[in-house]
């Protein structure tokens, strides 16, 4: 434990993984599981670092629907703790010091552009760093350019192949500070933690392993396809010019949009690509679609949608599918059958399903990690998804899987001729036509 001391009146105690925050550093990256005091010691830092001196610090995550979804009222409370409220204004969106620091919230998915177009930032606090993208970093990192500004991170790891995990604990960047702290380092662990802390380490290993020890998730219970994926179906598919390449899609209005893309030869589903984002129209996706296209110089086949696409929106008075055709992209409409059912039907299509080891890893990790939802009151799954980050994936999937009908007639070479293709290509001979 070491004394904080920062400035004359006041008397702080930091635990001792925390300490080299103190020093100067580019990433600061801090992991680990439940009850470590990550996110109390880190607020608590860059309160007093403000408090010291004018910064500017962002404070983001990858999803931030409204202030109430980011770190907001924790500085709150501890600037409430420490006594400083005569030093800072809180305000509903953003917090103010008398000395001109200012504490602002981003969502990164969402408002990207925004965060891009910043100027003048000190402080980056990505708090729930686990499910923040590659792009999200490709875009965040190089904006945070001001001299001596540093990017403090923070996370519970969930994958393994996740970007942050990749990019800043198996793969840290030079001189980075990286520690994994957990509960039995916090010397002010409360007693109602270590409770609920003994309750799951008896009930369920794999699940406490991740929660309270900060380990990747391995935790298969109650995941609906995580037995149905295995490494061996996951490897580099290169997409063949001679077939064409279907859709697969799940659209969001108010939250993502998910697109599985994929070739189909004989009894093989080749997943070569996977996209998702958010806010965004339907013509963002379309562009995509047309870029992959000309990257790649195929043809499509079907465009697979679920019913919804017909719903006429309020401000064109056109449903999206219409606008879709009226851009060129014809979409065939997913039956309408019970979500247990299609769930069957993703199941028996992995068996014959390859996935694009790069192009589809996000989506192989929702996929993953696809489960029912928990009653708490019963102590038992329930028998629905749990509607979180992986739904958008896993419905698109599902709409894939349910069509079959209209995908698998689809003209394609002979069997053996495409293996040869595959198998030339495979050992180099880039004139095969992938």
């Amino acid at each position: 434990m070491v004394k904080a001391n920062k400035n004359n009146s006041l008397d702080l105690t930091l635990a001792k993984p925390f300490e080299p925050l103190l020093n100067p550093c580019r990433y600061k990256v801090v992991y680990g599981g439940r009850g470590s005091g990550k996110s109390y010691s880190i607020a608590m830092l860059l309160v007093l670092a403000a408090y010291k001196e004018p910064l500017r610090i962002l404070c983001a995550r990858e999803i931030q629907k409204s202030i109430t979804d980011s770190v907001h009222q924790l500085l709150v409370d501890t600037i409430d703790r420490l006594g400083l409220l005569g030093h800072f204004e809180v305000q509903k969106t953003q917090i103010l010091g008398k000395n001109g620091s200012r504490f602002l919230f981003e969502g990164l998915r969402s408002n990207i552009s925004k965060v891009k177009s910043m100027e003048g930032i000190d402080r980056v606090w990505i708090e729930e760093a686990e499910s923040v993208t590659n792009a999200s970093w490709d875009t965040l990192i190089p904006t945070i350019r001001k001299d001596n500004s540093e990017i403090w991170v923070s996370f519970n790891p969930l994958d393994e192949m996740d970007a942050t995990y990749q990019r800043f604990v198996v793969e840290p960047p030079p001189g980075a500070f990286v520690v994994k702290v957990n509960y039995d380092e916090n010397p002010w662990f409360p007693e109602t933690l270590e409770a609920e802390r003994l309750h799951l380490k008896a009930k369920n290993a794999a699940l406490y392993a991740h929660i309270w020890e900060g380990d990747c998730y391995a935790n298969k219970d109650g995941a609906y396809y995580a037995d149905h994926i295995i490494d061996k179906q996951i490897s580099t598919i290169p997409v063949d010019r001679a077939l064409p390449v279907n859709t697969a899609w799940d659209l969001g209005v108010a939250d993502a949009t998910a697109i599985w893309l994929f070739q189909v030869h004989g009894k093989e589903i080749r997943f070569v690509s996977y996209y998702e984002s958010s806010g965004e129209g339907i013509q963002h996706y379309l562009d995509e679609l047309a870029a992959y296209k000309h990257e790649h110089g195929i043809q499509w086949g079907h465009h697979i949608a679920p019913h919804d696409i017909r719903v006429r929106e309020w401000s064109t008075g056109q449903s999206r599918q219409e606008m879709a055709a009226n851009l060129g992209i014809n979409f065939d409409i997913a039956p309408s059958l019970p979500i247990i059912d299609g769930i069957e039907s993703v199941r028996r299509l992995l068996g014959a399903a390859w996935f694009d080891e790069e192009n589809c890893k996000a989506g192989i990790r929702s996929l993953r990690n696809y489960r029912k939802e928990w009653d708490d009151k019963r102590q038992a799954y329930k028998t629905k998804p749990l509607h979180d980050w992986t739904s958008h994936c896993a419905d698109a999937m599902r709409y894939c899987a349910i069509s079959a009908d209209t995908w698998e007639s689809q003209p394609v070479l002979s069997l053996q001729t495409s293996r040869m293709r595959l198998a030339a290509y495979v050992a180099g001979d880039s004139s095969i036509g992938y």
